[in-house]
């Protein structure tokens, strides 16, 4: 499924949105506002309970925090 980060420049949030086709337009769910900029982020799946990221077995492959803003 294409689950792409955004940040919100008017309200200062990080959120997740689905996406389907190129030409969505996005908003802030909080905000309403399209000031929105896409993050950089990398691919994971889950197998089982085991998460594989592309990051490999560095930076936050075994962290446990719900949001990588926790540990940045």
């Amino acid at each position: 499924m294409p689950i792409f980060e955004y940040h919100c420049f008017k309200c200062d949030k990080d959120f997740e949105k689905l996406v389907m086709g190129t030409n969505s337009r996005i908003t802030c769910p909080d905000c309403e506002t399209m000031e929105v900029e896409k993050k950089f982020s990398t691919f994971a799946i889950k197998s089982g309970t085991a998460f594989s990221s592309s990051i490999g077995s560095s930076g936050c492959g075994g962290c446990t925090a719900t949001s990588c803003s926790t540990c940045h």
